[in-house]
This record gives C-alpha cells, structure tokens and sequence, in this order.
C-alpha cells in the first residue's frame, strides 16, 4: 500500500469505520468512494469531514447517498484539498446518522434490493388499502411501474431512503411488487388521488409489530418521528450477516474474559489463564483496525444504555484511550480491556450492584453474539 493511500471494501469495512479511523489520525484528504457508476468525493481537513459531493448534489445529503452503497469501494488519498465546507456537524454525529441509514438499508435491501426496480401495485381498481398512511398511499397511486425508486422519490421529493422504507413495508403487506424493467403508464403526480381507508387497530394484523407478524429479530429501530411511524412495517434492526470466517470479530481467541458479565466487576472470579498476545493490527492493515475501532463504539454503546448520563463521559473517555491503542497496535487486547476498563469504572464510580450486573450483562453479549 502506497504511503497516504488507504483502499478497501465496503464490504471489509463499513465506510464509517474507516472514515473514523482516518480522522482520528487528524489527516487531510479526499475519500473517493464508487458502487457501479455511481461515485462520491468526501473531503477531510485535519480529521473534520468538510465536504461531499456526488453526481446528485454535495453538501451533507449528497453524503448520506454513500448509506445505499453497501457494495461500493473507497479510496482515501491524503494532502490538503481545495474545496468549500459545506459540512459544519461533528463528525460523530455524522458518522452516526450514515451508519444509521446504512442499518436501514440493509434491512430494506432484503425487499427492496435496488432503487433502479419498478414498484407495481397489486391492487384492483378501487381497491382501498387498510392499515397504510397518506405518503404510503400516494406510492401505492404513483407505482405503476412506470417509476423506478429514485424516481419516485424525486416525484414526491422524499429522500429515497424514506420512500425505500415506505414501499419496504408495502412489499411486506402484499401491496407491492418489484418489477426489472418499466411498464405501465406515467401517472400524472400532481393529480394523484390518496385513497387511504382509516388505520383501526386491527390485532389480527394492520398494527402488529412487523416483529411478530413477520417473524423478525423483536428489537426495534426507532422511527425519527412519528411521521415515519406506519402501520403497516415497525422497521426492525438489521439481522447479523452471514458470517465469513476471514472478516468475523471477534475471532474465537478474541473472546471477553469471564470477569465481564455475571456480578459487580470485584466480584469476578479470576481470569483463566492468558493466552498468546494476538498479533499487533497498524495502519498497513486500515480493514482490521476499522473492525477494532467499531467494536470499541458497540461497547460505549451498550455501557451508555445501561448507565447513567452522569458516567457517560468516563465511557468516552475510556473508549478514546481504547482507540489510540489500536491505533498503537494493541488490536483485540485494547477491545477487551475497554469493556473490562467500564465494568470497572462503574463500579469504582459508585454504581450499584444490580445496575453493574446489568451493564456487564450487556457487554458480555456483545462478545457471545
């Protein structure tokens, strides 16, 4: 690998593993990233993300059209770059928001895998729907398959991961159905008429939990606002992916130490013999250390849902220090160590024995997933 140059996968390596890993170096420079003939810039100034741009816009919305490339690849080349900023957030709320919609994507890329396919409606004429709300409606009245995904969008000017989300649920219900090529006439989207039948709390169906009606993984992502709320899909978290032997974390000889879990952390029996020092991870291997890097996130993650706010900022602390040692070359010692490190801190912090129990609980599942 040439020096200043990072390449991977997006499959490797979710793009805001690796985006994070960058900027936590403080480094300048450009991240071209590519899915088919779709490409994206993402502009970097001493670690802060400052700019994106695609073939569809620029700014923070033309980066968040990189959460449908699940396939894509990426390059980051490093020195300064003369362009605009048009991104003033964070980068942790940015990269937050992107996995997010990543999340998303990956669930309704189960149903509906391309915004390049063609809706049709299963519906009679005059037909009225049950169970579905205004903007669901307007998609069933627009999808006759005349208008592919993005083009729906455009016609509602929705963003295409909303009106994704919509005819997920919509496919789900039977009232969809995804077509490879285009037919059927163009509707006129000005006089679309909203045939929408009142949402009534049928228990049998229209407001059980897509969860149980479907037989998905029970655990709720939460809608940004009711607006996204329907009655016809709760959007779910995504299932675990097939795994692959070469790409899993962690590796069997990874896994936490039993003090984690099971009582308050000084309780603990004592760890079992140490095995052989895993091999140090450095920047020649960005893919490995992305993983470790995600891997310390989940663990802040799951330690904040279980703690006060109040403790929230050990947990930040905790998990820097845990990313510069990666970044050191500690690789999977360093993951372990920070979940050790929290059980710890709370403790030492003064948390009681069942809130302790609870947060162990919580990490200890993250390494048995």
């Amino acid at each position: 690998m040439s020096q200043g140059v990072i390449q991977g996968s997006m499959r490797e390596a979710p793009l805001p593993d690796i985006i994070q890993l960058v900027s936590q170096g403080g480094k300048s420079g450009c991240f071209h990233v590519q899915q088919d003939e779709a490409r994206a810039r993402i502009y970097l100034k001493d670690g802060r993300i400052i700019h994106a741009i695609t073939n569809g816009g620029e700014g923070f919305e033309a980066l968040m059209e990189v959460a449908l490339w699940l396939e894509g690849r990426y390059r980051f080349e490093e020195g300064p770059q003369d362009v605009p900023t048009t991104i003033t957030k964070p980068n942790a709320s940015i990269l937050m928001e992107l996995g997010r919609r990543m999340d998303e994507w990956r669930v309704i890329s189960q149903k509906v895998p391309s915004i390049e396919l063609y809706p049709h409606s299963t519906l009679l004429p005059g037909e009225t729907p049950q169970g579905v709300n205004p903007r669901e409606a307007r998609l069933l009245a627009l999808a006759t398959g005349y208008y592919s995904v993005a083009e729906l969008a455009e016609a509602t000017q929705k963003p295409v991961l909303t009106v994704a989300k919509d005819l997920y649920g919509l496919v789900m219900a039977g009232h969809i159905h995804l077509k490879g090529i285009r037919s059927g006439k163009p509707p006129k989207v000005d006089s679309v008429a909203l045939p929408v039948a009142p949402v009534q709390a049928d228990p049998g169906f229209d407001l059980v939990p897509i969860s149980e009606r479907f037989g998905m993984s029970p655990s709720p992502v939460l809608p940004e606002s009711r607006e996204e709320e329907t009655a016809i899909v709760r959007l779910q978290a995504p299932p675990p992916l097939p795994s692959r032997p070469a790409q899993g974390f962690p590796e069997a000889e990874d896994a936490l130490p039993v003090t984690v879990g099971g009582g308050v952390a000084e309780d603990a029996p004592s760890v079992a013999s140490p095995k052989p020092k895993a091999a140090s991870v450095s920047m020649d291997d960005p893919v490995r250390m992305a993983k470790l890097t995600a891997f310390t996130q989940r663990i802040a993650l799951a330690a904040k849902s279980a703690l006060p706010e109040v403790h929230h900022e050990m947990v930040n602390r905790l998990q820097a220090r845990s990313t510069q040692q990666i970044i050191g070359g500690e690789g999977p010692e360093a993951v372990k160590g920070l979940a050790l490190a929290i059980s710890r801190g709370a403790v030492d912090a003064g948390c009681d024995a069942e809130l302790v129990r609870t947060l162990n609980a919580q990490l200890k599942a993250l390494f048995t997933k």
